[in-house]
């Protein structure tokens, strides 16, 4: 154990004094193979030590690869045909891959060095096998910004009481009992008729009242989102004046990270979506306390859009803007100012280019990303969708998903999605072809960097589209 300490400690020291890639890189292998060999032996702490000092060299190397490519020793393609550099520092040479690369750099970015050990040690203790993607969820949670939330709003209590009237366990139970009624105590079936009688009648009277005064959106030529805004501005407003007066001047304005929950309050509430989407970093502007718009960044819909935008190069810093929106009293240019400043926070993330969508049936043009300098580059291939029974409707690539149940933890069944696609179709479900959607690429981070991923852009970039008028 002694010895083992002991070389843990000299690796340490070697990968902190350590200033070319090949020396990280000898200490990353022979980290690897001890990982290797402690697994076969069944020494579980040797097997984590291991496992750490290849995660350190790891970072390491994430680092030395940043300051290269910022000194212009590792140059990527510009205009499409790699630079000449010293055959030295090319990622084949030095026997990386851009997978580890892209990883590596990201890890290097994320946080410093103190977080990165509090994120190493909670990962031992929630995964206890160390692995690079564990570690890196270790750090998300551990960089997670802390929620301020009060209390939630009335769209964020309607959005879990959705999800709980939906449950699919809640129907799979309900089903199960029905099928073996006969099995069942006469006393506990009684119970559950009673209930489900009295649930029957308490939910007609909510969604009979809920109907009371309900309107659909006016098909006006407004952005559906605005209507929203127009909405929600009629409704009371706790510290109106005082939010007015702060958000008269962006002067008034900051922009930080926020939590996934804090992000729930106004994306649930003024986003006419009503979803999170795949909404993994989130940003508040806020004026004084109060919180006056929301960004979200997630990743890029389909396993090949990253690549398809600048090449597979630089996929890993494609990041998608997921939702996005603002209260009604926000100063009139919120939207763009928090978009710009939340671009350029996700730089420090490791992400440069940011991918938009505008969707043309909720009367969007992308207003917000022509303001901030984002390229058009066309409207997106028409997906398919399909709408249930019930008149709501999914994404074909749910589908994938509805095909296998792995809940409590168990597979119950697994089926083709050509399977799944005919039961959702005997169920009722119509498969459609959507309405295609603006798409939108903005570049950030220095100079260099915006010519290089400008230059490699593979999407066209196109004229910005105009605001249909409705007579």
């Amino acid at each position: 154990m002694a010895f083992t300490l002991i070389r843990y400690d000299a690796a340490r020291k070697a990968l902190s004094s350590a200033h070319r890639i090949d020396e990280v890189k000898k200490i990353h292998d022979k980290a690897a193979a001890l990982l290797a060999y402690a697994r076969q032996a069944g020494d579980y702490e040797l097997q984590n030590k291991a496992a750490e000092i290849r995660i350190f060299a790891e970072r390491r190397a994430g680092q030395l690869l940043i300051a290269l490519h910022q000194t212009g020793q590792r140059r990527t393609k510009e205009r499409g045909r790699p630079t000449k550099v010293s055959s030295a520092t090319t990622l084949p040479k030095l026997g990386i891959t851009r997978d580890q690369s892209s990883k590596w750099q990201r890890m290097a970015r994320l946080i410093d060095d103190a977080t990165f050990d509090r994120a190493l040690s909670q990962a031992k203790d929630v995964y206890g096998e160390l692995t690079t993607a564990g570690v890196i969820r270790a750090v998300k949670a551990v960089m997670k910004p802390v929620s301020r939330i009060v209390e939630a709003n009335a769209s964020v209590l309607a959005d879990a009481l959705l999800r709980d009237i939906e449950s699919s366990s809640r129907g799979d139970k309900l089903k199960a009992v029905v099928e073996t009624r006969e099995r069942l105590n006469p006393t506990l079936r009684k119970k559950l008729m009673v209930a489900l009688n009295h649930a029957a009648e308490e939910y007609a009277s909510a969604a009979a009242n809920l109907a009371d005064g309900y309107q659909e959106f006016p098909n006006d030529g407004k952005a559906t989102q605005r209507h929203v805004r127009e909405h929600m501005a009629k409704q009371p407003e706790p510290d109106l004046k005082e939010k007015k007066r702060l958000a008269k001047s962006l002067d008034n304005a900051s922009i930080r990270e926020i939590s996934y929950d804090d992000a729930k309050q106004v994306i649930l509430g003024h986003e006419w979506l009503a979803t999170m989407g795949t909404s993994e970093f989130s940003f508040g502007l806020f004026f004084g306390k109060h919180l006056a718009g929301v960004v979200c960044f997630g990743s890029t819909a389909g396993s090949q859009t990253a690549s398809s935008v600048c090449g597979e190069e630089h996929r890993h810093k494609v990041a998608t803007i997921s939702r996005g929106a603002s209260v009604f009293w926000a100063h009139p240019h919120s939207g763009s100012h928090l978009i710009s400043a939340a671009c350029r926070l996700m730089t420090k993330k490791g992400y440069n280019v940011f991918v938009s969508y505008s969707d043309p049936d909720a009367n969007e043009i992308g207003t917000l990303y022509s303001a901030v300098n984002h390229a058009y580059c066309g409207l997106t291939q028409a997906s398919e969708q399909f709408r249930m029974p019930d008149g709501t409707v999914h994404d074909s690539r749910q589908v994938s998903g509805l095909a296998r149940d792995r809940s409590g933890g168990t597979l119950k069944y697994r089926r083709t999605r050509a399977e799944q696609k005919a039961i959702l179709i005997e169920q009722g479900a119509v498969f459609f072809r959507g309405t295609p959607k603006h798409r939108f690429v903005g570049f950030y981070g220095d100079r260099r960097q915006k010519r290089i991923l400008r230059n490699a852009l593979q999407w066209q970039v196109l004229p910005y589209p105009k605001r249909q008028t409705i007579g």
